[in-house]
């Protein structure tokens, strides 16, 4: 049930008032919602209680009074009997607000008749108890002499205002101000404080401080005068500072307030002053503030989570794309080596075959044994030329020309196995690429490029697979000027041959292929606008498929994903590493005639002197194009038959790697490329190599990943020995040393490149990467150029 409190409930008010004030109860009796008897008066038939200094007010004991309406009524002034009872009766009809001031205080001041005969002028001020619904349930009142009262009031003023107390409060201070006599009623309010409460000083002077807004608890509870801390605060002298409570205010609606209490003087003669302010609206905010800092705080946590996700995410997928590497690199070189060997094989049995003339039947050796032999090898697959079935005659067939067949199957079984091996390399590259972009640390990088020279290598590189197909492939207008821009080397290849790559894929046999690179002048922020495109005579597409390119894991058509293949990436990490260069990628294509995949790229142009600095370094193109393609240059490296001359090889190199079988088949793609090398197999022992005494090596290639110790503290190490051999006095080039790994995220190649390490190579790595490197390195330690690395880091 919802209440509004008396102002000093059914106890007897508390024996530190000091004025005689007497106190009337009157329980109603009747139920919230109940309809009560119509009576003449709003109590009749109601037991009232009477309590306080009644002898020294009203002249008579508590044994004369009667606990009915009728003494009460009996003595009121018969020109004022009336008017009470009427005014009484319409306060304690049913209220909307039971907590609004005209729902909860009544006062009417009348003639009350003393025992000795003469009437005194009485203020009875009555506090309502109503419930939910608005009736009224109690109600009590407080009678005393009003005149009394207010000679009292005016002295009290008037000592403050002696003082000058009055003024200075209310003028240093904007918070709302209320002055209290002894027994607790206001004889002062500032204009602060009648704007915070509703009220007007004559509307309360005549209730105490707590009656008139501090008589309820927010959940409508009573709240007696003798538990309100304010008024205790008042009676006992003491002091209070910045404590809280809840004020109702005059409409009936709850705020919040802080308040300070101080004496006036002597507390028993003097009062108290209140100094309080309405903090609902900073509680408010604060409570926002707080709601604020816990949602960012959450915020933080999720960030954090989520980031420590990504992080976690990157590790797993770095590891296992390096997990990956690893094994890729064994069965890349098995599969290399095992062509070369039956390479050899094939060109031995062709010898065999010219010179001799060996038959099954000279072999001594059954039809049907060979027959079985070479079918259990080949899985079943019959070679052209071993048996054939006429009737019921088997037709002999020589043994060379049947391990002829048995080499050319197994170099189609290497060649699959080259292609797999090469599918999950770029698989790997892929997700690395996915893995980057989604955490956004792809950063393209601002070396100088030679677009026309990189268009070409491009096509150089896609040579060989547009051939299989029988395909043209071809760069455009190749005798376009030089082009020389600031670029990330590394990704405008990656783009470029993702896109000539697709094209072989789509293109049937006999087609054409062309790749066009040319740029705008620069616009007026100085930047060149590079366009790039590939165009092809090939499938085409329709404008439905069309609308599906460029989503990862997404192809033009669930057909097409069945007949050639690939995982949907390709185009989506292309068009995404294209936006890191400020540019877009666009296609144009026609179902049957073929598609024009374009994008553009915005770059510095580099400077003169960039482009001089950029020839001097490069002694050998990293390119593998001739030097004469550049301009003519400061410096040039000898030349021979207009091709750079050869620089001296490595005298010894050194190998450091833990996998077994990637150990074994480097060196043997070392012997094939005739370098002498050392075998290491962690970083102790390669530092131990190259940091003897005696030791000859002047080329390190060292694995990332290792026991004991790992590439990256071999690199330090091994250049903190070449600093010392420096400070000594000895006089030798730096020492390449090249990092071999499957670890390929941008941020792993900037650690290796930041230990000291001059290039990078990323498992797998074929022979012919492994011999250009070795080459391109005799170059620079041949000619003294500061070390650069072949690739620039992805």
């Amino acid at each position: 049930m919802l209440r509004s409190p008396p102002a000093c409930a059914v106890k007897a008010p508390p024996t530190f008032l000091r004025e005689p004030e007497v106190t009337r109860t009157v329980s109603l009796g009747a139920p919230d919602g109940a309809q009560r008897p119509t009576s003449v008066t709003p109590f009749s038939d109601q037991h009232v209680t009477w309590s306080g200094p009644l002898e020294n007010l009203f002249g008579c004991t508590a044994d004369a009074v009667d606990s009915t309406e009728d003494w009460w009524l009996s003595r009121i002034h018969p020109g004022d009997v009336s008017v009470v009872v009427e005014s009484l009766r319409q306060h304690l009809l049913p209220k909307p607000n039971p907590y609004a001031s005209d729902s909860r205080i009544w006062g009417y001041d009348y003639r009350f008749r003393h025992a000795d005969g003469h009437y005194i002028l009485t203020s009875d001020r009555t506090i309502t108890e109503r419930g939910e619904r608005g009736n009224a349930l109690m109600f009590t009142s407080v009678l005393f002499d009003k005149e009394d009262r207010h000679l009292k009031r005016r002295e009290h003023r008037r000592k403050l205002d002696s003082q000058n107390h009055l003024a200075t409060i209310a003028e240093n201070t904007p918070s709302g101000i209320f002055v209290m006599d002894p027994q607790g009623y206001c004889t002062f309010m500032n204009a602060a404080a009648e704007q915070i409460t509703g009220f007007r000083l004559d509307e309360i002077s005549d209730y105490t401080f707590h009656a008139s807004v501090h008589s309820c608890r927010r959940n409508g509870e009573p709240y007696p005068i003798h538990e309100c801390p304010i008024f205790c605060h008042q009676q006992r002298g003491t002091t209070a500072k910045n404590e809280s409570e809840i004020f109702v205010h005059k409409d009936g609606h709850h705020y919040d307030i802080v308040y300070s209490v101080s004496a006036v003087g002597d507390y028993a003669s003097g009062g108290s002053v209140i100094e309080f302010r309405d903090v609902t609206e900073e509680k408010r905010l604060d409570q926002e503030r707080m709601n604020a800092i816990l949602m960012n705080e959450q915020q933080s946590v999720r960030i954090k989570e989520s980031e420590a996700h990504k992080a976690n995410l990157d590790s797993f997928v770095s590891f296992v794309c390096h997990e990956l590497r690893n094994p890729l690199q064994g069965v890349t070189s098995s599969a290399e080596f095992l062509s070369d060997t039956l390479e050899k094989l094939e060109a031995l049995t062709g010898t065999l075959a010219a010179t001799d003339s060996v038959t099954l039947q000279g072999s001594g050796t059954s039809t049907e044994t060979i027959q079985k032999s070479v079918n259990d090898s080949m899985d079943g697959h019959t070679p052209y030329g071993l048996v054939e079935k006429q009737g019921a005659t088997l037709v002999e067939t020589p043994t060379v020309t049947a391990m002829q067949s048995l080499i050319t199957y197994a170099k189609e079984l290497v060649s699959n196995i080259a292609t797999c091996a090469s599918h999950q390399a770029l698989i790997a590259n892929d997700v690395l690429d996915l893995s980057r972009l989604d955490a956004g640390r792809v950063e393209p990088s601002c070396g100088v490029v030679d677009i026309q020279a990189l268009g070409r290598e491009v096509v150089a590189m896609m040579t060989a697979r547009a051939q299989v197909k029988s395909i043209n492939l071809s760069m455009a207008n190749e005798k376009r000027p030089l082009l020389y821009l600031k670029a990330d080397k590394t990704i405008l290849s990656q783009v470029l041959l993702n896109l000539v790559g697709n094209a072989i894929k789509f293109t049937p046999e006999n087609g054409t292929i062309t790749v066009t690179l040319y740029a705008d002048p620069p616009n007026a922020s100085g930047k060149i606008i590079l366009h790039g495109s590939v165009t092809d005579n090939g499938l085409g597409m329709t404008e439905a498929d069309q609308l599906l390119l460029f989503q990862r894991f997404s192809q033009a058509n669930r057909k097409v994903a069945q007949l050639y293949g690939g995982s949907g990436l390709g185009l989506s990490i292309s068009k995404e590493l294209v936006k890191t260069m400020g540019g877009e990628m666009h296609v144009k294509s026609v179902h049957g005639e073929g598609s024009t995949f374009s994008f553009t790229s915005a770059h510095d142009p580099a400077t003169e002197q960039e482009c001089l600095d950029f020839l001097r370094d490069s002694t050998s193109p990293a390119d593998g194009l001739p030097a004469a393609t550049a301009p003519e240059a400061t410096t040039a490296p000898p030349m021979v038959n207009g091709e750079p001359a050869a620089a001296p090889p490595f005298r010894m190199l050194c190998v450091a790697e833990d996998n077994p079988i990637n150990l074994k088949h480097l060196s043997k793609h070392l012997t094939t490329l005739h370098y002498a090398h050392v075998l290491c197999a962690n970083g102790q022992e390669a530092v131990d190599r190259f940091c003897a005494h005696d030791s000859a090596i002047d080329a390190v290639i060292i694995d990332m990943s290792m026991p004991v110790m790992d590439g990256l503290e071999a690199t330090r190490l091994m250049r903190l020995f070449e600093a010392r051999r420096r400070r000594n006095g000895e006089q030798r080039p730096t020492t390449p040393i090249i990092a071999l790994s499957g670890n390929a995220m941008k941020e792993q190649i900037d650690d290796v490149m930041a230990a000291g390490m001059s290039d990078y190579l990323v498992k797998p790595c074929k022979q012919a990467d492994l011999a250009s490197t070795l080459t391109h390195w005799e170059r620079v330690v041949h000619s003294g150029a500061p070390h650069k690395p072949v690739r620039a880091p992805s």
